[in-house]
This record gives C-alpha cells, structure tokens and sequence, in this order.
C-alpha cells in the first residue's frame, strides 16, 4: 500500500474516533489563583437566592463587588449541564443562602465565562447577552480547579481581599490535589425557596 493511502486511512481512523468519543471540556491545566484573579473582569461574592430542581435551576444574587463592577446583580442560571452530567453533583452542594465567590470573564459578542466557587467545588457558568438581558447556563463542574484552591468560601474570599488589596500573594496551585467535588451540604425541607 502507497504511503498516500497509509495516511488517508490514519485520517479517516483519527476522524472516526473523534466523532466517536466525547471531548473533555474541563480546565486540566495548573490554574494558579493569581491567574484566575488576573484573567476575572469582575469578581464578587454572591448568595444563592434559590435552587429549584426540578427545573433544574438556581438565581445567584451578587453581594459584594471585589474586582470590577459586573453589570448585572441577579444571576438566574439554567442548571441542564452539559455531556459530564454534573447537574446531579451540583445539586447536591448548593442551597438557598449559600455564599459562593465568582469570577467573570467578558468574551466576544456579550458573551461571559463564570468560574463559581463553593466550599471546595468549582462550576463554569456561560453567560449570553440578547437585547440587554444574559442568559445563564451551567456547562460542568470544574474537577481539576480544586488544585487551584480547594478550601472554604470565606477562606477564598478573604484571600482575594487581601490580594486585591495587595496585602497577600495568592497561594500556588497543588499539582497533587486530585480532581473531584467539595462536600455534600445538608439540605433542610425548605431548601427549594
């Protein structure tokens, strides 16, 4: 066989197993925190106002500014979730009154990327803008940012604080730290507000 062939056939294998197999869209690259503070416009902390899953949803309201001034202070978030089907993991670690920390990135075309954290799990929100209203929508849990910072809310958000105002560096990643989900919470029966 020419080696054209060899190499049509190597084609058209790699094309098949890519179409074949799902792509991992996780962030798996060392993601230093001082690199997540520096590529957020805005950074805030937020509150979980509701969680319906039934839908699957859940409202953030922004509390307090950290970096920037994010154009928007209600977050209604549609929960679906992409192929990683993290919707159920997630469930399982936010409720009403919950206190998150939020980064956002502004893309091209109103477009944003939101990296939350809660309590040792991270989860990317994708933002659209249309005629002055952002559609929210849960993509997957972020395993491999545990590495970036795994502690709880308030720890991460005094570190940002002091970063921010150049009292502190940021930690540096863990290489160690495998991938994986902050703690179950307890939920109360009035959990869906």
């Amino acid at each position: 066989m020419s080696l054209k062939k060899w190499a049509a056939i190597g084609l058209l294998t790699l094309a098949a197993l890519m179409q074949s197999h799902e792509v991992i869209a996780f962030i798996q690259k060392l993601f230093p925190l001082q690199e997540f503070i520096d590529d957020s416009d805005f950074l805030f902390t937020a509150k979980v106002e509701r969680v319906d899953p039934d839908k699957p949803s859940a409202v953030l309201l922004l509390s307090e500014h950290l970096k920037g001034k994010a154009p928007f202070t209600r977050l209604p978030i549609n929960l679906t979730g992409d192929k990683q089907k993290h919707t159920p993991q997630l469930l399982k670690r936010i409720a009403p009154d919950l206190p998150l920390v939020v980064g956002v990135k502004k893309q091209d075309d109103g477009k944003f990327m939101l990296l939350a954290f809660t309590n040792g799990t991270w989860f990317q929100v994708l933002g659209q803008t249309d005629q002055n209203q952002t559609r929210w929508a849960f993509t997957h849990c972020e395993i491999y940012l545990r590495r970036t910072f795994k502690g709880t809310t308030a720890e991460l958000q005094q570190i940002l604080t002091d970063v921010l105002a150049g009292k502190a560096k940021a930690p540096p990643p863990n290489p160690k730290e495998p991938p994986g989900f902050g703690p179950v919470i307890e939920k109360t029966s009035d959990a869906k507000k």
